[in-house]
């Protein structure tokens, strides 16, 4: 046992397991913004959820255990939504859709730069709390390295607002995606097919 009650063998054991599952993460988002990935409306929808979720859960997190005030709600929300919408409005140059010829699926690929920000983002955010935080994403109330309250509510705010960031972005080029999904779907947009 560590000077704080964690059980470091535990903790370790647990960022293990954390880090493999960020590694996975990153290798399949790069993979679908490389390659390509097929795009159907409810996977758009249940992916789109799912961050917006798990972001949540993490600045519950951090008004919760972390004793940031709820006053920052208003900042997370005003750099989510505007960077959402900015994403939104700007990232048709950074996608590309076709359609496979024989079974007339759409795939789209590109956003590089906006996944890897989200993985980053996520996994920096996650990472702190194992280390510095404690809470939600480790066995104890304290990170592995002690630092005194205030040290850890600036570094939660800092990577929430680093989390907020990656989500807004994600989830702004999600929406386009699922609009030009549409368009192509009720053949508005006309795609090349390969």
């Amino acid at each position: 046992m560590s000077p704080y009650g964690a059980n470091i063998g535990r903790i370790i054991l647990y960022s293990i397991v954390i880090v493999i599952v960020i590694v996975i993460v990153i290798v399949t988002r790069l993979k679908w913004t490389k390659h390509g990935r097929k795009v159907t409306k409810p996977k758009i929808m249940v992916e789109s959820i799912f961050f917006l979720a798990l972001g949540s859960i993490v600045v519950f997190d951090s008004f919760y255990n972390s004793g940031v005030p709820i006053l920052y709600l208003i900042p997370y929300f005003i750099l989510f939504f505007g960077l959402q919408h900015y994403t939104y409005l700007h990232s048709n140059r950074l996608i590309s859709f076709w359609k496979e010829s024989k079974s007339g699926s759409i795939y789209v690929k590109g956003g590089t730069h906006i996944h890897l920000a989200y993985v980053i983002g996520t996994a920096s955010r996650i990472i702190i709390s194992v280390l510095f935080i404690g809470g939600l994403f480790s066995p104890s109330r304290r990170g592995i390295i002690y630092i005194d309250n205030s040290t850890v509510v600036l570094v939660t705010i800092v990577f929430d607002l680093l989390l907020m960031i990656s989500i807004g972005l994600l989830i702004g080029i999600n929406r386009r995606i699922l609009i030009r999904y549409n368009c192509i779907k009720e053949g508005k947009e006309k795609i090349s097919e390969k």
